[in-house]
């Protein structure tokens, strides 16, 4: 497990910050430039490991990627004449999965090796294999990639009744149709707000889409789309995890740029429930705490799983995001009452309950798939080893800030591939958290 930190908890965090763009958007917008010859600008781009691997992965493509400007890429995939992604890199996260859509639109053929990324459960490719299955796309397994291949002629147009709402499945269905010629109706599609900055991308490079923030979307392809500029909004879970960072240590915290209502709304109808008060500021948001962290389980209208047991369970967007869901761990934690924690969607989403009462949490774990968090208490620090889960960690982290003890958490480094200045960003709000050698 790589990178040690030693943080000194108790203090109370209090400044502005200004959230990291949605990472989830980039994994899906960068690869699709490779539908157009034209170059694609990207703006306000962070340094994350999975984006530095995917523009490594379009230069092995034969993409030409100009970095020259702090924060901005210039993608011009003209000379792209590779199908198979590298397998080193391809295996190492699941971000290579999203090659598939563009180059089957580009060349008819995609070969992806079986991807990696946070151990969150089976997490299998089936939703994909079975978009691409319905789109006439046929694939087989040679020697640990994934082969796709396109039907040499598309029928006028497809009516696509995805099997779940997967947001990565989603989005490479949604490259494929639109650098095809053909006209598509995918219904049951993921709406999560970097889904739609995708479809606005896709739109302004010449794809005709309709139905944007809707579970059905239209796309009549075209084989000559043209180039774009995109820039991200901001990433809504490093916005839900600054709001449990300003609640759980009674700070204030003004995240720049975050009231953007299609985004943070849903979010905010939960942390208001657990007594957290969210100013809009123009642009901003401005979290602290309304007084003791308290859920009112009988005139709020949370819902109940028991009387005086309220409950929080991800859903497809717009419902409450499953990656925000360990930071609610420890909110919950420090929150009056009880709350039923469920993850449906991994199988092992919720097994970093584990380290959170090994530093003092009161989590009943019923099974799998749910946990009843008793609260308040407090954290007691000790050595924690983090999971290889990107989210796990960030909740153990800020676990970690809550009291006046010492935690000590081994490898804290996961979190840099999706958040690369997290630790510099919450010492600027006043914690306190020294880097310790391995």
């Amino acid at each position: 497990m790589n990178g040690v930190l030693r943080i000194t908890g108790g203090r109370k965090l209090e400044g502005s910050v200004t959230p990291i763009p949605n990472k989830n958007s980039l994994v899906a917008v960068l690869p699709a430039a490779i539908l157009t010859n034209e170059t694609v600008t990207y703006k306000n781009v962070p340094g994350t490991s999975d984006v530095a691997k995917i523009l490594q992965i379009l230069k092995l493509l034969g993409a030409e990627v100009d970095q020259s400007v702090t924060g901005e890429i210039k993608i011009n995939c003209a000379k792209v004449n590779r199908y198979k992604i590298d397998e080193v890199l391809g295996c190492q996260f699941r971000g290579s999965l999203m090659f598939a859509g563009p180059l089957l639109a580009r060349f008819g053929v995609a070969e992806i090796p079986l991807p990696g990324g946070c151990d969150l459960g089976m997490r299998s490719i089936a939703a994909h294999l079975d978009s691409f299955k319905k789109a006439g796309v046929e694939f087989k397994y040679v020697d640990g990639f994934v082969k796709f291949t396109a039907p040499i002629k598309l029928p006028k147009s497809y009516d696509i009744w995805q099997l779940e709402a997967s947001v990565t499945a989603t989005e490479n269905l949604f490259m494929y149709a639109a650098g095809s010629g053909a006209d598509f109706v995918i219904i049951d599609a993921a709406c999560e707000p970097h889904v739609n900055e995708l479809l606005r991308m896709l739109q302004t490079m010449g794809a005709e889409v309709g139905g944007i923030g809707s579970n059905k979307v239209t796309i009549h392809g075209n084989k000559e789309l043209k180039g774009a500029t995109y820039e991200p909004g901001p990433d809504f879970v490093d916005v839900a995890g600054l709001m449990v960072a300003a609640a759980v240590t009674d700070g204030r915290i003004r995240i720049k740029n975050a009231n953007v209502p299609e985004v943070v709304n849903g979010m905010i109808n939960w942390f208001e429930l657990f007594n957290v008060k969210i100013e809009r500021d123009g642009t901003d948001l401005v979290v602290s705490r309304n007084g003791e962290l308290v859920i009112d389980t009988v005139n709020s209208g949370v819902p109940l799983a028991a009387p005086g047991l309220p409950k929080l369970y991800p859903r497809p967007w717009p419902g409450f995001p499953v990656d925000a869901i360990p930071v609610m761990a420890v909110l919950a934690s420090k929150t009056k009452g009880r709350l039923l924690l469920k993850n449906w969607m991994y199988e092992s989403g919720l097994e970093f309950v584990r380290e959170l009462n090994a530093m003092g949490a009161d989590i009943f774990v019923s099974d799998p798939e749910r946990v009843i968090v008793t609260g308040p208490v407090k954290f007691k620090g000790g050595v924690i080893v983090s999971p290889s889960v990107i989210q796990a960690c960030k909740a153990i982290f800020i676990a970690a800030l809550c009291d006046p003890v010492v935690t000590e958490i081994h490898g804290v480094d996961i979190l840099r591939r999706r958040y690369p200045n997290v630790f510099e960003t919450y010492t600027r709000l006043g914690a306190i958290i020294e880097r310790v050698d391995d």
